[in-house]
């Protein structure tokens, strides 16, 4: 019985690694941040792995979403809309902001910061990545930061590279 539990567990472990390496996209939405800066969230900030983020080691578990749970890419601003299929509402809202983030492309690890709402007061100097919650849509949008002038968007042209096919029309 404990041969077929641990083989069970092998094949789980497996098949959550390869959904992540078949991933060109792959978000993790990691520990809450409580009533902290979220500093710790920016994996860059830390002194033992600052300039080391790419050759970290990708988390275990499932990503919390992929490119396949986008269904929107605006190229103008930079925003991505998920899936109301999966996320949906104020209540996906509120489970993914205010937790720590990692996005990770074609399985290289390239940003970590906070999850925050778009209507969030925290200001933050490391990356921020946006809720934004329209009509039941939810909306990413990954910046520098979550502080006035010193915002930009990240990866902007990675992101762009992955979700090009779902790119919608400018107006």
């Amino acid at each position: 019985m404990k041969k077929i539990l641990i083989f069970l567990g092998g094949l789980a472990f497996a098949a959550s690694a390869a959904a992540a390496d078949s991933a060109r996209l792959a978000l993790w939405i990691t520990d809450p941040v409580g009533t902290t800066s979220g500093i710790q969230c920016d994996l860059e900030a830390s002194p033992a792995s600052a300039g080391r983020l790419q050759a970290m080691p990708l988390p275990t578990t499932p990503p919390t979403l992929t490119e396949r749970d986008v269904i929107a890419w605006n190229r103008s601003n930079g925003r991505w809309t998920l899936d109301s299929a999966r996320f949906i509402g104020i209540e996906s809202a509120q489970r993914l902001q205010d937790h720590c983030f990692l996005l990770a492309i074609d399985g290289k690890p390239v940003s970590s910061g906070i999850v925050l709402s778009e209507y969030s007061a925290r200001l933050t100097g490391f990356p921020t990545l946006i809720v934004i919650n329209r009509n039941d849509a939810l909306t990413f949008e990954l910046l520098s930061s979550n502080h006035g002038a010193h915002m930009r968007h990240l990866h902007a042209e990675a992101l762009d590279a992955v979700l090009h096919e779902k790119a919608v029309q400018e107006k």
